[in-house]
């Protein structure tokens, strides 16, 4: 008959959504798995969710079919309620997910909105009365309540926003935590009656099923409801952590940089356990936090145990120096008692290692990060400058120093003549050291615009590329004395030029010679410059004055190999005698192969001679007024 071919087939429909659905369940364990391993995105899991959820409604669906009028509506009445129930559900799942972003997909939101739609549809057909009657009851109160209204006006309000979320979302995790249960009780409490209306009128088979059914989408649609919030909250937590490790990530450089630069610093104490204060993640982010205080402590404590040694370090150089300084005294001592050439020659040997080690000492007072003791408040003329920082150089009988200023004037400020001799001396001790020594050394210097230029040019082999990038990046930007900032291969003497460098603002750059060496450019600005008065100038021009005649200083030429600390002669021959007269101040201590006047030894300057200049012979009796003079005024009367 028609009823028993409907039967058969309604059956078979029966048990294709039953063998569909058991396909679906087999497959919940490793979806839950992989949700909690966090490797299932939110949109599979939704996905997955839903299609379960759809294939179990199919299947309630298909088992209340009936010929019979009541279970007919009663069943189209309770299939209505669980798709209500699981349009809210997805709509709960997809808000869920963007509350905590702020913000929703657009086609998270077309979906939202078809869901809405769904469950208003859904609703539109549900006979309320066709519901058992204790199901009815509630499913009116619960709609008429607060908190249903919330949702609708949520939802709409979801729907109608731009890309952001309304503020009134927040709302929405509330009101959903209280509906849905009760929906879902609703539609499993249907279910159930409409179980028992049929148990007189259906086999055991359908009533097994309805039951089974029942309890299965009620747990699978309760599941999926947890395992979604689970997974929002265990993502809020996870950024939460994420923004805390990023800030001790910025935050801990800062702080080991500063205690680098003798800067004091607190770790600051623990942060505040949060409300889970004895899971896995909230373990984990104390343990970031300890490991930020436990290195901020750790650098602390180096910096401190590495200041007490830099301090001890210096004191100690400080007593090699005192020591310096009196055995540099007791050897000038000596070479003004002794007048025995070869004596004064093993003297001046002693005297100019003296001085080599005087240099090295203030090299290590500069890599301790303390100053070196010599000061000076006079200027210093450029070629005294010149002629000290070769001097303290071990092989100075290499050193060429040539086409120097012609300004005789031009000085070192006092206060810069120790560091930049230093800093010279360096150099030059480093093309004499890299450099073959059959050849020759090469100073030169000239005015600029910003300062002083003076070129250190050897012979040698010269640097590789990356060597001499690295040396000038050294040169430029000198790092905080700590010997593991120099490379595997230190060059402490760059690292000592660059200390001093950056004390006076003076430039230093290292250059590939045309002569395949290597050529170092030093600029001393203009702030460092001074005018110099020479001594011995001064000197002839009081002694001119008192003799009666006037020195034209303009005139004044050096002679070959003397440089500007000895005067040939004077315009026109009136002040020749008070020059031959005038003991040189030029204290001869090294050979002269250096293209200045002989000297060398311990001192920035040559030391005066132990015997002064004498003062110029009384004028002779004069019948007429001096030259340059009216008649009638003598040298002493009042002018006027």
């Amino acid at each position: 008959t028609a009823s028993s071919g409907s039967a058969a087939s309604g059956g078979s429909a029966l048990r294709r959504r039953a063998t569909s659905l058991d396909e679906a369940l087999a497959a919940l364990p490793e979806h839950r798995d992989a949700i909690d391993g966090r490797t299932l995105s939110t949109a599979d899991a939704f996905q997955y969710f839903t299609d379960t959820v759809g294939r179990g409604v199919l299947l309630v669906t298909a088992a209340v079919r009936s010929d019979d009028g009541s279970l007919a509506h009663g069943g189209s009445a309770t299939v209505s309620l669980v798709q209500i129930t699981e349009m809210l559900s997805r709509q709960d799942a997809l808000l869920s997910g963007a509350l905590p972003s702020g913000g929703m997909s657009s086609t998270d939101r077309t979906r939202f909105g078809q869901y809405l739609a769904l469950q208003s549809e859904f609703g539109a057909t549900l006979t309320v009365g066709d519901l058992p009657a204790g199901t009815a009851a509630a499913y009116a109160q619960l709609t008429d309540g607060r908190r249903w209204t919330t949702l609708r006006a949520v939802g709409d309000s979801v729907t109608g926003a731009g890309t952001g979320l309304p503020g009134t979302a927040s709302a929405w995790p509330d009101a959903a935590d209280a509906v849905l249960p009760d929906l879902q009780a609703l539609g499993s409490d249907s279910l159930r009656g409409l179980a028992g209306d049929a148990s007189d009128r259906a086999d055991d088979l359908l009533l097994g099923i309805l039951v089974g059914t029942a309890a299965t989408l009620a747990a699978l649609t309760g599941g999926a409801v947890l395992a979604l919030r689970a997974r929002r909250a265990t993502l809020g937590r996870v950024s939460e952590l994420q923004s805390r490790t990023e800030d001790l990530t910025r935050t801990l450089p800062q702080l080991l940089a500063r205690i680098e630069r003798g800067e004091r610093v607190d770790a600051g104490p623990p942060a505040p356990q949060g409300r889970h204060a004895t899971d896995e993640l909230e373990r984990l982010a104390r343990a970031i936090d300890g490991l930020g205080r436990v290195a901020t402590d750790t650098a602390m404590h180096q910096s401190l145990g590495r200041e007490g040694t830099e301090k001890v370090f210096a004191q100690l150089i400080r007593r090699t120096q005192i020591l310096v300084h009196r055995l540099i005294s007791l050897l000038d001592d000596l070479e003004r008692k002794h007048e025995d050439s070869d004596l004064l020659k093993d003297i001046f040997k002693v005297d100019h290692l003296a001085t080599r080690v005087r240099r090295h000492a203030e090299n290590l007072m500069i890599l301790s990060g303390s100053l070196p003791g010599r000061r000076l408040t006079a200027p210093v003329s450029l070629t005294d400058v010149m002629r000290g920082a070769v001097a303290e150089t071990e092989q100075y009988t290499r050193v060429k120093v040539k086409n120097l200023p012609a300004d005789r004037r031009l000085a070192v400020a006092g206060r810069a003549v120790a560091d930049v001799t230093h800093l010279l001396a360096e150099l030059i001790e480093n093309g004499t050291s890299f450099s073959p020594p059959d050849t020759q050394v090469s100073v030169s210097a000239t005015k600029v615009a910003k300062g002083l230029a003076v070129h250190v040019e050897d012979q040698g082999l010269g640097m590789p590329a990356e060597k001499m990038a690295q040396a000038n990046e050294l040169l430029a930007r000198p790092p905080r004395v700590d010997m593991t900032a120099l490379g595997e291969d230190p060059r402490l003497g760059h690292f000592v030029v660059a200390r001093l460098a950056d004390r006076h603002g003076i430039k230093v750059e290292l250059r590939e010679s045309v002569y395949g060496g290597t050529l170092v450019v030093v600029v001393l600005p203009s702030a460092l410059l001074e005018e110099h008065r020479s001594p011995v100038l001064d000197q002839l021009t009081s002694a001119a004055a008192a003799a009666g005649h006037t020195l034209e200083t303009a005139a004044v030429q050096a002679l070959p190999g003397t440089g500007d600390q000895a005067v040939a002669g004077v315009a026109g021959g009136a002040a020749a005698p008070v020059a031959a007269a005038a003991e040189p101040l030029v204290h001869s201590r090294v050979p002269d192969h250096s293209g200045f006047p002989e000297y060398g030894g311990a001192g920035l300057l040559p030391p005066v001679s132990e015997h002064p200049v004498p003062p110029p012979p009384d004028p002779a009796p004069r019948t007429g007024p001096p030259p340059g003079r009216e008649p009638g005024r003598g040298q002493g009367s009042p002018a006027g």
